[in-house]
């Protein structure tokens, strides 16, 4: 038997030197390191959060200017949109939750009635439909705005505290982070544009709705206001009366569904059988965009105040709410209307109709109420 020496491949003493030097800088250095990459991934970002700041900025600033009064310069009327980019609002306390809804509204009113005062002051050559786009682009800015100075925040925290726990968890949310402003950032242009976007599709169905039981598309419908920038179409479908509720438009307005709603309860009371809300609804990743979704409750986001309206004058009356929700990201809810969602609105109609039939009979009352942004959905 021939005994072989220790002819080791000098190259795996080499290895070997190197895995235990590694090995130990990622045990007494690995978290600093990887907090320094962190840190680099979220300067690198917050490079391209700035420029869209900038960007929605710069398209708000051109916007006002078209509609601002020639005495007040660029920089004036740059100073002044700044100052309302930081504009907060500080809900109410919620320690006693008794009467939380009010106090909520309250606010709600306030904090609009000071954003369309503070439009008419900085653009008084602005029409009523412009004045609520602007104020629409407003809010798109300071979402964007917002959303950098958020991210910029935890950075500094981040690299001040050296906590490479904190950078780590910033930089894992950049995903959501970089979608949501890219979304708001589109949302900018097509408020700038005055574009219909995907939150439109209630008005816009209910636009529809009604356009195609008045047959003669040449005549005017008629209607009234009936709550806040709110608007009431009274129709006959099948020999039953359809009131129809939507925002005004074509200004970028949700107006105060839920209020309308109340009216018509509190007049009608037990003539009204059923009350049906068309809105967008968040779509889950595997959902198509415009799919639909058919379900019973109040169809309404926001703060809760005009969902909490319509649900009290069911429960209240005893009237069966229904609910038809077409499926949207985020995305699509706030920028121009996709095709996909656009192509929804007959089937839509089909399932109002179908719920018409199935739930109510003749000489009923129905309430449709169609929520959303009305922006660039004519009367």
């Amino acid at each position: 038997m021939i005994l072989q020496g220790n002819n080791t491949d000098p190259l795996s003493y080499i290895f070997s030197i190197l895995f235990y030097i590694l090995f130990f800088i990622s045990i007494f250095y690995g978290t600093k390191i990887q907090a320094y990459r962190s840190l680099s991934n979220l300067k690198s970002s917050l490079e391209k959060f700035e420029k869209w700041d900038k960007e929605v900025r710069k398209l708000t600033l051109n916007k006002f200017k078209i509609y601002t009064d020639d005495k007040i310069s660029e920089k004036e009327l740059n100073n002044t949109i700044e100052d309302f980019l930081k504009f907060v609002l500080i809900n109410p306390t919620s320690l006693d939750p008794f009467g939380i809804i009010p106090k909520i509204e309250h606010i709600m009113d306030v904090r609009e009635e000071r954003y369309i005062n503070e439009v008419k002051r900085i653009a008084p050559k602005a029409d009523e439909t412009n004045i609520h786009n602007l104020e629409n682009l407003l809010e798109a800015a300071m979402a964007v705005n917002q959303i950098y100075r958020i991210l910029l925040h935890f950075t500094l925290l981040g690299q001040k505290t050296k906590s490479y726990i904190l950078l780590m968890q910033i930089e894992m949310q950049l995903g959501l982070l970089e979608g949501l402003a890219k979304a708001y950032v589109s949302a900018a242009k097509a408020f700038a544009e005055g574009s219909p976007i995907g939150d439109a599709l209630g008005p816009l169905t209910v636009a529809t709705f009604v356009r195609e039981l008045m047959y003669d598309y040449s005549k005017e419908i008629p209607y009234r206001d009936i709550s806040y920038q709110t608007i009431l179409y009274e129709i006959e479908f099948e020999n039953r009366k359809i009131f129809c509720i939507r925002a005004k438009g074509p200004g970028g307005a949700v107006g105060k569904p839920g209020e309308a709603i109340k009216i018509l309860t509190d007049e009608y009371k037990d003539k009204i059988k059923l009350i049906i809300t068309v809105d967008a609804g968040l779509k889950l990743e595997g959902d198509k965009s415009g799919s639909l979704f058919i379900g019973v409750g109040a169809a309404i986001g926001g703060e809760g105040v005009e969902k909490s309206k319509i649900e009290n004058s069911g429960t209240l009356n005893k009237i069966p709410l229904h609910a038809i929700i077409c499926a949207q990201s985020l995305e699509d809810a706030i920028c121009t209307m996709k095709k996909s969602i656009l192509e929804s609105v007959p089937s839509i109609i089909d399932k109002i109709k179908y719920l018409i039939r199935t739930q109510t009979k003749e000489g009923d009352m129905v309430i449709l109420a169609g929520i959303g942004n009305t922006i660039g959905i004519g009367i």
